[in-house]
């Protein structure tokens, strides 16, 4: 495991796809990113004293692509559990990849591929004040507890604790896990756009379902909804 560390960079995602070598959680910390972003090509505000981070996961061959399809949803849990340790607030996950409290995002998650290796990017509010641009949908830990963190430390137990609940799932705690973030879905019952390439659509949030799909009622229908097919917008 290396870390590399920087003031500036313009992703921390793209410096882990782009090493010539990797080794199993290798990780990339950056005080700020200039192009830091989020799934579907959001862009992520990146102001000086959150945590921005990004480690890489070796791919088992013995696993099936079904399992890591869920990937995405298993850091989600993860990052929840690590938050609940950290202060007890009703911290919420927004399918496919957002930490919300106080009807807030707290937290993203951005994790892509290259070759055998998966890229977990991770950025949380965590000391820093969030700019007028983002204050309306986004919030900072230290703007609610009004506490200092240590910034990497909690990188370094987001990534441990991910380690402990990724074997968690592997072992087969999958329903465990889904029956969790069921209990934390921020998208229940709420009214939803859905972005798809051609067209969008109007409905409202259901359940996560046992293949890390999204159900969402439209008409009176209830429609399901895989990881790449749907961008919900207004969230």
């Amino acid at each position: 495991m290396k870390i590399y560390r920087f003031k500036e960079l313009d992703s921390t995602n793209t410096f882990l796809k782009n090493l010539e070598i990797k080794n199993n959680y290798d990780v990339a910390i950056a005080d700020k990113q200039t192009l830091g972003r989020g799934r579907s090509g959001n862009k992520w505000s990146s102001e000086i004293g959150g945590a921005y981070f990004s480690f890489l996961l070796k791919e088992n061959p013995n696993i099936s692509k079904e399992e890591y399809s869920r990937l995405p949803l298993v850091v989600g849990y993860s990052l929840l559990k690590t938050f609940e340790k950290l202060e007890g607030l009703d911290f919420k996950f927004k399918w496919t990849n957002d930490i919300y409290v106080l009807d807030k995002k707290l937290s993203g998650i951005l994790v892509e591929k290259r070759e055998d290796f998966y890229i977990i990017g991770i950025g949380i509010n965590l000391n820093n004040s969030i700019t007028e641009e983002f204050r309306e949908k986004g919030i900072s830990l230290k703007e609610i507890t009004n506490k200092d963190y240590n910034k990497e430390e909690l990188i370094f137990n987001v990534i441990e604790d991910f380690k402990n609940n990724l074997n968690y799932y592997f072992s087969g705690s999958w329903y465990e896990i889904l029956n969790y973030l069921n209990s934390k879905n921020y998208l229940f019952g709420k009214n939803i756009i859905i972005d798809l390439r051609n067209k969008k659509e109007e409905g409202i949030g259901q359940t996560i379902s046992k293949k890390g799909e999204f159900f969402v009622e439209i008409k009176g229908e209830i429609r399901s909804f895989s990881i790449g097919e749907i961008h919900i917008k207004g969230f």
